[in-house]
């Protein structure tokens, strides 16, 4: 017996919701023109006009009395074309049209039409004699007995008033009703208010107005004139307002021809490559204008532009890949491509991709691009097959291999014939018309053509390569480069040169090409020269600037390639005198030119100006490369350097051609000469180093006077063997220190005349004369001490104070690394120099300097060095000399010319011991030399610390000096003291010798030793609370407690300041009170510290005074009596937190009940305010048992952290359990009707139980519970029924809940209603609902499929199960995948027959969750579905299911 099913669960759309899905993403705007031009274009329409009809027509007496509202502002679009019985029936299937086999039209899907739905309700065709008014909702028609779309003839009808009126609304375009309309108006009725909010086709209400129209003109003007570039058939594009033509956009081919057919070019091609298939390839290029008139906004006048494009087509009958091409012809996709180039370029062109009409992409290309490409339905984008996971068939991935066929075989193909087209009507097609490069886009198959077309160009010796000044060239005759400076690329461009340098932008992709193999000959220098000489005769070479020539030079030299150079015979070279040379050797040495090597000869050397390089002119590399070459340079080139022969020359005949003296020296004061012979011996230093011969220098310059002396004086170089020189002209060393302090006597008193040789302004001269040797150098000892000796009187005596420091620095350094013959020459003459100051406390300006040579060999005074002495330590046995200056001691220690001891011996052996035992601050010598001592205080010894230590020397006041081991320092223990104990260092005394001090004895910090002198010093000094206070609070902030145990009279000593529980302030002992933090838990029983013991040491305090012990029975008594006395429910937390931590975590031996019978006492606070007993109060459950039961209060319980672990321990329960709330209920129930305040408790007590309930279902919790009636009288719950509006008189005196008791608690408890009672015997369990299909679905399916590719099953049906839950709120958690190969599973005894097909191997999906009967329903509404509006649920269009 067939197994008959439980209803019909098919799948189906409605149209609404087919055409609702269909404009989503067909998107309102120019979108919906676009569809209507193809459409035109496919129908072989010339020309479209689209018309906004702002009027109203008749509203009464028409087809039927709901189009009325149809009769108001329109937009109508009008073809030349007529619709053909085909393209109605076309109309009927959507998603399934005609044009998806028809190969003469362009069109695939067969739902662009349908895009005017974004702006109507209910579009009208008229045609021929026809009228097709279509009604996608099926109400009006449906009364006349065609749902959906009726058909009318209106010619048989055109006298029927009906009929008149109906074609009244398209009197803007038909001008008679009695005739065939030979063309085509679609008429699109805008959508109203009104309308939107009835429409199931458009979401979220939206209406189309005459402004939203208007805008959509004003966006499609922008594309208007790109729409005509490659349709085949129109020609012309209009939008107008009512009958003011808004913009139009016109295009025609000049000359263009046509068939016998009446065919254009394109047409015909189209015809025979793809439709007869009679040729193998067609093209054509072509001019096209296209003229516009567009108004900047409606009303305005119209102005007018035109714009011009080369166009070249190609169309290929087959593809190398025959399966692709089988797949592609089966979806109607063509090898038709065709290029768009702008002539006129602007900035902001940006060229698109095309497929007739323009795709919303921008491709970066300079020109647009045609080609039959598979794209997405709704024309947003081509497949470019970016998702990796496809399978190799997909139609994406398929539609991808397309697509990039296309892009990168077919579309250079038609580029190159369109660069060629342009050359051949005598344009320049430069790189503004080549392909934009690719510049690492990822996934933009329309990038990468440029390659293919630059190498096409090259291979086929094309003439289309543009080179830099602006020339089209074949490869043949250019140098290509990828890299060059942009000044190199300017200079190239004005001198002519061919050579091909692409922009950046297609740089890149052209560097990715085998230059090499395509045969490109690169750019170097080298075929530079060779490229520039064969342009040396060029105006445009020989007019070029310097600049340019300039940057030419540096490169045909960069290669440094110095043999090659003479073939570069292009003029580069400048000259001084303005004139350019080429490279080339001349045939006479006079032609040939000479070049400075450095700045030296440059300058010196300037003439003739003919025959010198202008080397300020050249770039830095090339002069570099000239120089640093110039030895091999010369030997093949017009170029040659100086030699010594040419500058021997150049002087005698140039400079000192005036000169006749024969004398050692004369006077010069030729203009510049100074200047010329600084640069001179410049030159000579730097000719000896390229190699000249210093005796030989010297023999050719002997008679040449060019030794500056000063004064415009010079000597002649023959002369210094007889007359000579100290050099003292460097500016180092005690050369610069003689050089200088010369000058400076000399300006102090009367010149005298030395034989120091300056050389001011002569640097190279000097140089140069050291190295020949013809001056001595001012280092040389021997020459300067004797200098110094027989200059002593003129020289050494009258020097100041800091140039006797300055020539102590000089001769310092020179005693430094000297030989002993050379240690013995200074010593002797050093001793005789007054350059030794006398120590004493007088300042440096009044000290004696003194030689120290003992002339008296009877004296016994020792000189002893020291440094740094304030006071005066002189003895007729000692005479000290003042070594602070490190350079004197240094000389004194290098020559070996006295002792200089130690500071610290100097304080052990002299200071020290001139210090007396006491005495009195005012003693100003003493407290000098105490003074010094501890300044200096680190260099004492360990014995003169000690005697240090003994004396008085710390003063405590004006009058009073104490020994440092009787003072204290710091701002903390000096608090510790009164005032008029005098412990503590005067503070400018103290600051400046602390550490010194404490050294020496001196207290710095709190010592246990003076802790407890403190404690027994406060006890007994009889001084007030306040007075101590802050001196205690001291002590224990800033000091840590003593090592050694409290003793137990310490204890007893009352010296810590407190407040008493009755708030009396008074000095205590440790026994007797607790610090702050113990405020808490013993401000009840115990005085308590205003302060605090701080942080770091608390418990080191609180453990030394005792006070870590455990408080006894009789303080914590007293404690909770206060605290609850007072309602402190802060020190009642304090005390439970102790309580947990002495008797749960310390080692109490008892427990807290033991001692302090807590289970007995009200002292927990409660949520009300009251105070409750641990058996009376719960955590949660009591919040309106108050005053019976309560919560613990939550402030109470945040206090500290541990007081719930506390309270459940001495037994408070989570809440009142069942038992607990039966026995309040019974407490209550012993008066009846309840009070206000009991009424409260039932209420609550009644919540709980449905409550607690509803989380254990299954048990039977509640039977002894009782619930209040409408009269305040306790009831079972099987006693109460729950009332509704119309309650029978049978049932109309049972009791009733209280009015409080909610209908959710109601429902909870199980209580049954009036309903229940009297409908409980109606209930029909066998009711079942049926579901049956209203549309076959099969063309919503395929356009899904085309939608969503094979790959993405997996996606959906995993999104499907993350959004399964079932109603016990269940989500599936996993999905499984698995392939059934097996073919063995019964064929017979099914169902049904038909269903053997499916019976062999399957693809699985399972999850584990559960589809409800909601879930089952939904798959009966295609493209709505269950989640549209779930916003739980990520799924939303419903057309997920379909991908299986």
């Amino acid at each position: 017996m067939p197994v008959t099913p439980k209803r019909n669960n098919g799948q189906d759309q409605s149209l609404t919701v087919l055409l609702r899905n269909i404009i989503s993403e067909y998107p309102a705007g120019g979108g919906v023109l676009r569809e209507l031009c193809q459409n035109a274009d496919d129908a072989g329409a010339d020309a479209i006009e689209f018309a906004l009809d702002t009027r109203q027509y008749p509203t009464e007496n028409l087809l039927h009395k709901d189009l009325a509202e149809f009769q108001g502002v329109s937009l109508l679009a009008f073809n030349n074309k007529p619709f053909t019985q085909k393209d109605f029936n076309s109309i009927m299937r959507i998603g399934d049209s005609g044009k998806a086999k028809d190969l003469t039209s362009t069109g695939r899907f067969g739902r662009g039409f349908n895009s005017v739905y974004n702006w109507t309700d209910s579009p009208s065709i008229l045609s021929g004699t026809s009228l097709l008014l279509l009604d996608p909702h099926k109400t009006w028609s449906s009364e006349i007995g065609f749902p959906g779309g009726p058909l009318y003839d209106f010619v048989d009808s055109c006298d029927e008033p009906e009929m008149r009126n109906q074609l009244s609304a398209f009197d803007s375009i038909l001008k008679s009703y009695d005739t065939a309309f030979e063309g085509t108006i679609i008429r699109l009725p805008l959508r109203n208010e009104a309308q939107a909010r009835r429409s199931e086709i458009v979401e979220d209400h939206l209406s189309t107005s005459q402004k939203d129209i208007e805008e959509v003109f004003q966006l499609y003007t922008n594309e208007l004139a790109e729409s005509l570039l490659f349709l085949r058939n129109l020609r012309s594009i209009t939008l107008r307002i009512d009958d003011t033509i808004f913009a139009k956009a016109e295009s025609t081919v000049p000359n263009e021809r046509k068939n016998d057919r009446g065919e254009n070019p394109v047409n015909e091609g189209y015809r025979q490559v793809f439709v007869e298939q009679s040729k193998e390839h067609y093209e054509s290029d072509f001019m096209m204008e296209i003229n516009i008139l567009r108004s900047a906004e409606p009303g305005a006048a119209p102005s007018e532009t035109k714009v011009k494009y080369a166009i070249s087509h190609c169309l290929l009958k087959s593809v190398e890949d025959e399966n692709l091409q089988k797949w592609a012809r089966n979806h109607k996709l063509f090898p038709w491509v065709a290029i768009a180039n702008p002539l006129d370029k602007t900035p902001d062109f940006n060229g698109g991709l095309f497929t007739t009409l323009p795709l919303p992409i921008q491709t970066r290309h300079p020109a647009h691009i045609h080609g039959i490409f598979s794209i997405t339905p709704d024309r947003s984008n081509i497949h470019s097959g970016s998702d990796t996971t496809m399978s190799s068939n997909s139609v994406t991935r398929l539609g991808a291999r397309w697509n990039r066929w296309l892009l990168h075989e077919c579309v250079p193909r038609a580029w190159v014939r369109n660069l060629e087209f342009i050359r051949n009507v005598n344009l320049t097609p430069c790189w503004n018309f080549w392909p934009a490069g690719k510049q690492g886009e990822c996934g933009q198959l329309w990038m990468g053509i440029l390659g293919t077309v630059f190498k096409k160009v090259v291979e086929d010796g094309l003439e289309l390569l543009p080179t830099v000044s602006g020339m089209i060239k074949p490869v043949g005759e250019v140098a290509f480069t990828l890299d060059i400076p942009e000044d190199l690329y300017f200079a190239l461009r004005d001198a002519g040169a061919r050579v091909v340098f692409p922009p950046a932008d297609r740089r890149p992709e052209i560097s990715a090409l085998d230059h090499k193999k395509i045969g490109l000959d690169y750019l170097s220098p080298s075929t530079g020269r060779r490229h520039l000489t064969t342009i040396k005769e060029t105006d445009a070479l020989l007019h070029l600037d310097i600049k340019a020539r300039m940057v030419l030079l540096d490169y045909v030299l960069s290669d440094c390639q110095v043999q090659d150079f003479k073939s570069c015979e292009a003029p580069l070279i400048p000259l001084s005198d303005g004139t350019f040379r080429g490279f080339e050797m001349p045939s006479s040495q006079d032609d040939r030119i000479f070049i400075a090597r450095d700045r030296t000869e440059e300058v010196l050397f300037q003439k003739p100006p003919e025959r010198i390089v202008k080397m300020d002119a050249l770039p830095r590399e090339s002069r570099s490369t000239l120089v640093e070459h110039i030895a091999e340079i010369e030997k093949h080139t017009r170029i040659k350097a100086w030699t010594v022969e040419d500058v021997a020359q150049y002087c005698f005949s140039y400079e000192l051609d005036g000169a006749t003296e024969s004398g050692p020296a004369i006077r010069i004061d030729k203009p510049g000469f100074n200047d010329f012979i600084e640069l001179f011996w410049e030159w000579v230093s730097k000719a000896r180093h390229r190699g000249a011969g210093g005796s030989t220098l010297v023999n050719a310059l002997k008679d040449l006077w060019i030794i500056p002396l000063g004064r415009q004086m010079f000597q002649r170089i023959g002369s210094t063997s007889e007359y000579p020189v100290l050099n003292v002209s460097a500016n180092k060393g005690i050369g610069s220190f003689l050089k200088q302090t010369e000058s400076a006597l000399a300006n102090r008193f009367t010149p005298e005349i030395t034989h120091l040789y300056t050389g001011d302004g002569f640097p190279h001269a000097t140089q140069s004369l050291q190295e020949l040797g013809l001056i001595k150098d001012y280092d040389d000892r021997a020459a300067l001490m004797k200098w110094l000796e027989v200059t002593m009187k003129a020289f050494t005596e009258k020097l100041d104070l800091n140039e006797k420091m300055e020539l102590i620095r000089h001769l310092f350094d020179l005693s430094r690394d000297c030989g002993a013959s050379e240690r013995s020459c200074m010593e002797l003459t050093v001793r005789k120099l007054p350059i030794f100051p006398e120590a004493n406390d007088l300042s440096p300006n009044e000290r004696p300097w003194i030689p120290i040579v003992n002339d008296d060999p009877s004296s016994l005074a020792t000189y002893i060095g020291v440094e740094n002495l304030p006071i005066t330590l002189g003895t007729p046995q000692h005479i000290f000399i003042d070594t602070t200056c490190h350079e004197l001691r240094g000389l004194v220690s290098h020559l070996q010319l006295f002792k200089c001891p130690s500071l610290s011996e100097i304080l052990g052996d002299h200071v020290i011991p001139g210090i007396p035992e006491t005495g009195a601050p005012g003693d100003e010598r003493r407290m000098r030399f105490i003074e010094f001592a501890l300044s200096r205080f680190e260099f004492l010894s360990a014995e003169a610390c000690s005697a240090l230590s003994a004396k008085e020397i710390v003063p405590v006041s004006a009058e009073k000096l104490r020994r440092p081991m009787d003072t204290v320092s710091g701002k903390y223990v000096a608090a510790l003291y009164f005032e008029e104990e005098e412990q503590s260092p005067i503070r400018g005394f103290g600051k400046a010798y602390h550490s010194a001090l404490v050294d020496l004895g001196m207290s710095e910090g709190i010592t246990d030793e003076i802790i407890l002198e403190r404690i027994r010093s406060y006890s007994s000094s009889g001084r007030s609370y306040r007075d101590i206070n802050d001196k205690v609070s001291t002590l224990f902030l800033q000091s840590k407690p003593p090592t050694q145990l409290l003793s137990k009279e310490y204890k007893e000593l009352s010296w810590i300041p407190a407040i008493s529980p009755e708030g009396e302030l008074g000095l205590f002992s440790a026994l007797q009170c607790r610090p702050r933090r113990f405020r808490s838990l013993c401000n009840y029983s115990l005085p308590i510290m205003e302060f605090s013991l701080g942080h770091s040491c608390e418990k080191e305090w609180e453990k030394w005074l005792g006070w870590d012990a455990k408080l006894t029975v009789e303080q914590m008594n007293k404690q909770l009596e206060g605290a609850n006395r007072k309602g402190d429910r802060f020190s009642l937390a304090s005390l439970a937190e102790y309580w947990y931590k002495i008797y749960f975590l310390g080692k109490a031996g008892s427990t807290a009940d033991t001692e302090l019978k807590l289970n007995s006492r009200k002292w927990i606070p409660g949520s009300s305010g009251g105070f409750f007993s641990p058996t009376e109060i719960f955590f949660t459950g009591a919040t309106q048992l108050p005053p019976y039961y309560d919560n613990v209060c939550e402030r109470f319980l945040e206090a500290k952290p541990n007081i719930k672990i506390f309270l459940t321990r001495i037994g408070v329960r989570p809440a009142p359990t069942f038992e607990q709330l039966n026995d309040l209920q019974d407490r209550i129930t012993t008066e009846e009707p309840l009070s206000t305040q009991d009424i409260e408790v039932a209420l609550y007590i009644v919540e709980q139980v449905a409550e607690r309930h509803n989380r254990k279902k299954g048990q039977t919790l509640f039977s002894d519970f009782k619930a209040p009636d409408q009269d305040g009288i306790m009831r079972t719950f099987s006693e109460l029924t729950a009332r509704g509006n119309d309650v029978p008189i049978s049932i109309k005196n049972r009791p009733a809940p209280h009015p409080r008791i909610s209908e959710s608690t109601i429902k909870s408890l199980g209580l049954p209603t009036v309903g229940d009672r009297i409908l409980a015997s109606l209930n029909d369990p066998c009711f079942k609902q049926d579901f049956s299909q209203t549309q076959r679905p099969t063309a919503v399916i395929k356009d899904t499929l085309q939608r969503y590719s094979v790959e993405s099953t997996f996606s959906e049906y995993l999104a499907n199960a993350e959004d399964c839950m079932d109603e016990g709120g269940k989500t599936a958690t996993r999905v499984d995948w698995m392939i059934d190969y097996s073919a063995e599973y019964p064929m017979e005894k099914l169902i049904a027959q038909e269903l053997e097909a499916v019976q062999g191997k399957a693809l699985f999906c399972y999850n584990d969750g559960v589809f409800t009967d909601k879930d089952f329903k939904s798959i009966i509404d295609v493209g709505t579905g269950s989640k549209g509006v779930d916003y739980t649920k990520i799924g939303k269009f419903g057309k997920g299911a379909l991908t299986m």
